[in-house]
């Protein structure tokens, strides 16, 4: 645990924080957002309680009714609706009205922290998912971003006929293969079957689940997929992906900061592949927030607090700092031409998803993306619709499955 407490000199107010910090950009970019609101505020002293990402999911739900602090970090879409619903967490209405959430966030963004009509988080910081390619290859190759599923399965060809690994992808890391799940599933099959899913109301037997998989297969049997990514996590593909051994891996875009600054300009993006002359399509953009609890004490300080996070120009360098998306319409001036891809791709999106962890309860995905993790070693699509299945029956055994 970290612990680190300002020391204004006359300090009158106080205010409790605690946040999720794994990284030194974390740590930076949090540590000088509350020294620049008390610089601001000089009648103001904040502490800021953090803990790694593991450790902190585990306390939420204590730190909530704890009745120790004022603002919480946390994330949106089903993590935040559950304790919602239980009345853990303060609607933020009175501090930013309807009218001024529409001025600076996206429609997609205020759906994911709205709960019947009033607004319950702050948006402070997102990431999307896209496949990230070394410019160069594609260009001695003669590539062109692809747009749909075929023009990326003649990438791969073509990346693998030159003797280029076409995808990195690493599942010793607990998500890669998930995020592949997910955006096929919402390729193929959209948002509201989706949606069904992560909530447990959708069955695993279904034929659409059977087309997913199937699709996970074809790449791998077809050796598009590095091989033995169970060895490999994310960030290995990095030094493979700026050499050009590799043709392209799909990362969030917190990804940037990991390049070195003269391989930027080599780096291109393109979005997930569409299907069936989709001209609509939906995006994986986990999205953190600020929340109030209800036993918050000091609720006039936390929300002049909420107030000044939310300006563009405080968001703008929060991020930065980050290397993350600004969800603020008016924070997006000084954007790379990475990360202004990866906006424009989420802000023109008809709809989003959090990601399979964030979007259902957390003993379902704890057993799910194994499950799915285990599916990319054996390709049995069977036997792995069957153990989901039983995962999912094991959980919502008296919710019905949806049917449609």
């Amino acid at each position: 645990m970290l612990v680190f407490v300002s020391l204004p000199a006359l300090a009158k107010q106080e205010l409790k924080i605690a946040t999720s910090i794994t990284t030194s950009s974390q740590r930076a970019a949090f540590y000088n957002l509350v020294r620049a609101f008390e610089n601001d505020h000089p009648d103001s002293k904040i502490t800021i309680t953090s803990y790694t990402s593991e450790i902190y999911k585990a306390k939420f739900p204590q730190m909530l009714i704890a009745n120790q602090f004022d603002i919480l970090y946390w994330h949106a879409g089903e993590r935040l609706f559950e304790y919602i619903e239980q009345n853990k967490v303060s609607p933020i209405n009175d501090i930013l009205s309807a009218k001024k959430m529409a001025s600076i966030f996206d429609k997609v963004i205020i759906d994911s922290i709205s709960f019947e009509q009033r607004a319950y988080a702050l948006p402070i910081s997102y990431y999307q998912l896209g496949f990230y390619y070394y410019k160069p290859l594609f260009s001695k190759l003669g590539l062109t971003e692809p747009n749909t599923w075929d023009e990326f399965i003649l990438v791969c060809e073509t990346l693998k006929q030159n003797n280029v690994t076409p995808i990195f992808i690493g599942t010793q890391s607990n998500w890669p293969a998930t995020a592949w799940f997910d955006y096929l599933n919402l390729r193929l099959n959209g948002i509201e079957f989706h949606r069904s899913l992560v909530q447990g109301k959708a069955s695993y037997l279904d034929k659409r689940i059977y087309d997913v998989l199937d699709k996970l297969k074809d790449l791998s049997k077809e050796e598009y997929f590095i091989q033995d990514h169970q060895d490999l996590d994310w960030k290995q593909g990095l030094p493979l992906l700026f050499r050009g051994l590799t043709g392209m891996s799909m990362l969030g875009n917190y990804a940037i900061q990991n390049m070195p600054v003269k391989i930027k300009d080599r780096i291109g993006f393109f979005k997930f592949p569409m299907f069936n002359d989709q001209t609509t399509y939906y995006e994986e953009a986990p999205l953190d927030v600020l929340i109030l609890p209800i036993t918050s004490k000091h609720s006039k300080l936390a929300k002049s607090f909420i107030r000044y996070v939310a300006k563009s120009a405080i968001q703008e360098k929060f991020n930065t700092r980050l290397g993350t998306l600004s969800p603020h319409k008016g924070a997006q001036q000084n954007n790379s031409s990475l990360v202004q891809e990866a906006y424009n791709t989420i802000a023109n999106a008809k709809g989003t998803t959090q990601f399979f962890d964030r979007d259902s309860k957390q003993d379902y995905a704890d057993q799910i993306m194994p499950l799915i993790d285990e599916f990319m070693l054996t390709l049995n699509i069977n036997d792995s619709q069957k153990a989901l299945e039983k995962v999912r029956i094991a959980l919502f055994s008296s919710q019905p499955s949806n049917k449609y």
